[in-house]
């Protein structure tokens, strides 16, 4: 029923433009970053989501991880990170305070690429594959509920979310659980848990179950809490082996855009990341938005022209300086030039948009630092080149120096009795010419 009446609003639904941009795809591995940014800002988009699993036993991997966020930075894509364990047995490992320990320090060795970080405690833990062959909901409610607060006490910046659950599982215990009895037991053992989130992390497939993140929503007292539908899809017949059972891709790809242009239009969904952009091979072939040779379904191209909108995520800009050159002896009234070496310690990249460094410089004339068409990406050091002039005070006591917002103070004093010659005021120079003066006494 659920799929008749997508395909009438699928005939129905105009290509609208969408009131936000809450698209992105979920991603298998890095590397898919570097194919599929340009579908996730398609269609004039920018600032696009992607969902991605960091499993416990790639977090010594950071130069990989580093790169990736790198990547989301540079091509405008906003991650959304969801933490896994490792295989053992064929399930998913329980998670321990210490594994969430070491997530901690390996997620704040990072420079994410916005101020804002999205994150989900583990995943569907209402299979017993997912939590360590047996559903034990007392145990993940007591984890998550230590992560939680050790994320928000080292970095009130995370955005947390709780596991995302398979709203079709089944009561049978201790295999599966209902998304509804793992509620229960979680309002029946700590009620508080409910409140402790940021938002909601949703998994909607529509051929499974007619349930959706508003069933979920009954359980929080905030209603209106951002979701997060981290994973949904239709399954299509393509794979390794045609799969008869499922909606050809015309069918597939069509049910799935109307999904994507209703949850454009709804302003609680901040994000909505298909399963799986590059997977194909089983057990996900039927879900995968490319073949086994990487090439796109053409299908899916209806999806990608569907007219985007722009994401504006806060970024923290910061910066240090690193040393300046400015010249030995400086006169009033005459035009120098110096440089001022500013590393990028930030997440910003100076010249997406403009940034200037405004004077602050008391009793010298002097410029602006500011970017120009260059790029300047976090670590970097940018060289400022500008002038300035030394005006001659008034009163000679007064404190001469070059400054810029947010940089310390080069400070220059006069050198003879009139304020007319200056030297940059530095105690290695001041030691220098003391040790001149008493040896020409």
């Amino acid at each position: 029923m659920v799929f008749f009446i997508l395909l009438i609003l699928s005939i129905l639904l105009p290509n609208t433009i969408f009131a936000q941009n809450n698209f992105g795809l979920h991603l298998t591995q890095t590397s898919d970053i570097n194919s599929a940014h340009s579908i996730i800002n398609s269609s004039n988009g920018d600032w696009g989501w992607a969902t991605i699993v960091i499993r416990l036993d790639q977090i010594n991997d950071k130069n990989n991880w580093q790169d990736f966020f790198n990547n989301c930075r540079k091509h405008h894509i906003i991650p959304i990170i969801r933490l896994a364990t490792k295989m053992e047995n064929n399930h998913w490992a329980k998670p321990s305070e210490t594994d969430i320990d070491q997530f901690v320090n390996f997620l704040e060795s990072l420079n994410w690429p916005s101020k804002t970080r999205h994150l989900i405690l583990f995943n569907e833990i209402n299979h017993a594959t997912e939590w360590g062959g047996e559903v034990n909901v007392a145990e993940y409610v007591d984890i998550v509920l230590y992560a939680q607060k050790k994320f928000k006490t080292t970095n009130p910046d995370y955005f947390i979310m709780p596991a995302a659950l398979d709203l079709a599982a089944p009561n049978q215990s201790p295999k599966f659980l209902s998304y509804r009895e793992v509620y229960r037991q979680i309002k029946n053992y700590k009620s508080e848990f409910f409140e402790k989130f940021d938002g909601l992390a949703n998994h909607y497939y529509p051929h499974n179950s007619p349930n959706t993140y508003q069933n979920e929503l009954l359980y929080f007292p905030n209603k209106n809490i951002p979701v997060f539908i981290t994973e949904t899809a239709i399954p299509h017949r393509e794979g390794i082996k045609k799969n008869n059972n499922f909606y050809t891709l015309n069918t597939s790809v069509s049910i799935l855009k109307n999904l994507i242009l209703n949850y454009q239009n709804n302003s609680q969904i901040k994000a909505v990341t298909p399963f799986i952009y590059n997977y194909p091979y089983p057990p996900f072939d039927n879900f995968s938005w490319v073949d086994k040779e990487e090439k796109l379904y053409p299908q899916f191209q209806h999806i990608i022209d569907l007219p985007k909108q722009t994401n504006e995520p806060e970024q923290i800009t910061s910066f240090k300086k690193i040393k300046h050159e400015i010249p030995l002896i400086i006169f009033t009234d005459k035009q120098y030039y110096g440089h001022v070496y500013v590393e990028n310690t930030g997440q910003s990249i100076w010249g997406e948009s403009n940034f200037c460094l405004k004077s602050e410089s008391k009793n010298i004339i002097s410029q602006d630092l500011c970017t120009d068409e260059h790029l300047v990406l976090p670590n970097q050091i940018k060289i400022f080149s500008f002038k300035f002039t030394v005006q001659n005070p008034a009163d000679f006591k007064e404190e001469t120096y070059l400054k810029w917002e947010g940089l310390p103070k080069i400070k220059i004093t006069p050198i003879n009795s009139t304020a007319t010659i200056y030297r940059q005021k530095t105690g290695i120079l001041n030691k220098i010419i003391n040790f001149i003066q008493k040896l020409i006494k």
